[in-house]
This record gives structure tokens, C-alpha cells and sequence, in this order.
């Protein structure tokens, strides 16, 4: 069976930091001008992403949420970060955007409640197809984007 999704590695000097991003997420994760801009282009396509969401990991560009939730997550590596800054100028940091290396995935959920839930865990739905349908979206909007330099893909 082919992986659900891949995670894409990447470098760009498209995507700032916001000072105060990571007060949404975790410390040392950036992403949310990533994701407004993956949301823009999503958009281009005929899809209806909802504003952009804050979480633990990083930004998530929810697609849609019927029959399941599929959604993009924009985020960063932030483990350089952790051995490079010391707690005291946590407070302060902000990276520059040129020196991240970010990360863009592809995602599904079907909460308990749903019917598509139970129909996946007894072998009557997948997720697989849709998923590859928006990864091969997600890699042809970075690739078509000069400013951006793909550094890495690995499957999930």
C-alpha cells in the first residue's frame, strides 16, 4: 500500500516569522505565512480552506471537513533552533525566514463520531486517494514557485 502522505523539506525566502507566532503553537514554530500562502493557492484550485489554524506542531490548512477532515500542515524544523538559542533569548528570537527549513504535509482525520470513522476502521473507506490527490497538488504549487528550493521529500 502506498504511504498516506509525504512530508516536503524546503527553503524559501517567501515566509517571514511573525515576533509573536509561536505564542499559538509551540516554542520555535513558525509556518503561518506558509500556510496563508498554501491556503491562497489551494484557494486558486476551487477549494474553500478555512482561515488558517493554530497548533501545537505548527499551521494547518483545513481543506475541508466532510466526510473527513483533509488539510495541509505548514511548519518548520525547529530542532536547529533548540541547540542555537539559549532560554533567555527565547523570548526574543525570530528567525529569519530564509534560514528555516520548512515543512508542508498532507493530513486526514475522522473523528470517532462520524460515520466515515467507522467505515475506514472496518475497511469500507480510505483516505489513501484523496490524500495523493492533494500531495501531487502540494508538490506541483512548490514546484512551480521559483522562489522555492525543495530540499527534501520523505514518506509518511
Amino acid at each position: 500500500m502506498p504511504p498516506e502522505s509525504s512530508t516536503i523539506l524546503f527553503r524559501s525566502d517567501l515566509f517571514q516569522v511573525d515576533p509573536r507566532e509561536d505564542e499559538e503553537t509551540n516554542p520555535f514554530c513558525y509556518g503561518r505565512s506558509l500556510a496563508e500562502w498554501v491556503s491562497s493557492k489551494f484557494q486558486e484550485m476551487g477549494y474553500e480552506p478555512e482561515p488558517v489554524i493554530a497548533e501545537d506542531w505548527g499551521w494547518c490548512v483545513m481543506l475541508r471537513r466532510e466526510p473527513f477532515m483533509l488539510w495541509v500542515g505548514c511548519g518548520n524544523d525547529r530542532s536547529e533552533f533548540y541547540s542555537k538559542v539559549t532560554p533567555e533569548e527565547n523570548a526574543s528570537f525570530v528567525p529569519d525566514g530564509r534560514a528555516i527549513e520548512w515543512s508542508c504535509f498532507v493530513g486526514t482525520d475522522a473523528p470517532i463520531w462520524t460515520p466515515f470513522f467507522w467505515k475506514k476502521l472496518f475497511g469500507r473507506a480510505s483516505t489513501v486517494e484523496q490524500v495523493r490527490v492533494v500531495t501531487d497538488q502540494l508538490r506541483a504549487i512548490l514546484a512551480k514557485e521559483p522562489r522555492i528550493r525543495v530540499s527534501d521529500e520523505t514518506s509518511v
